[in-house]
């Protein structure tokens, strides 16, 4: 039965599939010639984000319940990792500049959209790369482009958090950057991409559906120059409002 559905949703699948390449193709290719014409700006790279983020997420169904998100302008968003899906949702709520792994550089139109997103890559391997990365972010808070940390370090399937990652509070207390905490959770445990299974095994397989329900909640922001004490209350606040979701999700 559950073959047989897969193969009925397959066709709907693909063709987000390729909406979504396009969409891809489409917004870097604009953001290149406005960046060639007018070089960069905070517009450019809002404009991209958004309009990448919101036209994925409509056609692809996803359809999001949240609150607002705090009156900020400076800020480090950090969101708990449940599958690729979130970044389409950061970038349609939040068009932040995303810190990623190096490797992104390397996928077609890669180096292109890191320019045209304000993207910033990491090698976490290296300290010379996170001495920089911790420098960019700083630049990137500091004129306006808000920045978007995972600090899981990969996705997970919950029902709250796995331990967070030390270096991104170290750079936020440093800083004196406030972060904001972010859950996100998908009323369809299988949603989340986790593990060993394939980019297009899972794809296909969840993808396929009429309609995606995502929970989206922003917390209260935290500040402070003790990177454990702002790592503990931003982890207690996602794990809260990830238990708030999960009861009224499921009960």
């Amino acid at each position: 039965m559950k073959v047989l559905l897969i193969i009925f949703q397959f066709p709907l699948a693909l063709i987000r599939l390729i909406f979504i390449v396009f969409m891809s193709a489409y917004v870097v290719t604009v953001g290149w010639f406005w960046l060639k014409i007018f070089g960069f700006s905070k517009r450019l790279q809002k404009w991209v984000m958004q309009t990448w983020g919101k036209s994925i997420l409509f056609f692809c169904g996803i359809r999001i319940e949240r609150n607002d998100l705090p009156a900020m302008e400076n800020f480090i968003l950090m969101p708990n990792h449940r599958s690729y899906i979130d970044i389409f949702i950061v970038a349609a709520l939040t068009p932040a500049a995303m810190v990623s792994k190096s490797e992104i550089k390397n996928w077609p139109l890669g180096k292109l959209g890191v320019k045209v997103t304000n993207s910033i890559l990491v090698d976490r391997s290296e300290l010379k790369s996170l001495i920089k990365t911790m420098k960019k972010i700083k630049e990137s808070v500091n004129n306006g482009i808000p920045v978007v940390l995972f600090p899981e370090g990969g996705t997970y399937i919950g029902p709250l958090t796995k331990p967070f990652k030390n270096g991104s509070f170290q750079i936020a207390a440093d800083a004196r950057i406030p972060v904001i905490p972010m859950a996100i959770n998908y009323s369809n445990v299988e949603d989340a991409w986790v593990g060993d299974e394939k980019f297009l095994s899972h794809f296909f397989r969840q993808m396929g559906k009429p309609f995606t329900r995502v929970f989206v909640k922003y917390g209260l922001p935290v500040i402070g120059a003790n990177y454990k004490q702002i790592q503990n209350e931003t982890k207690e606040q996602i794990d809260s409002m990830l238990s708030e979701i999960n009861s009224s999700t499921y009960k």
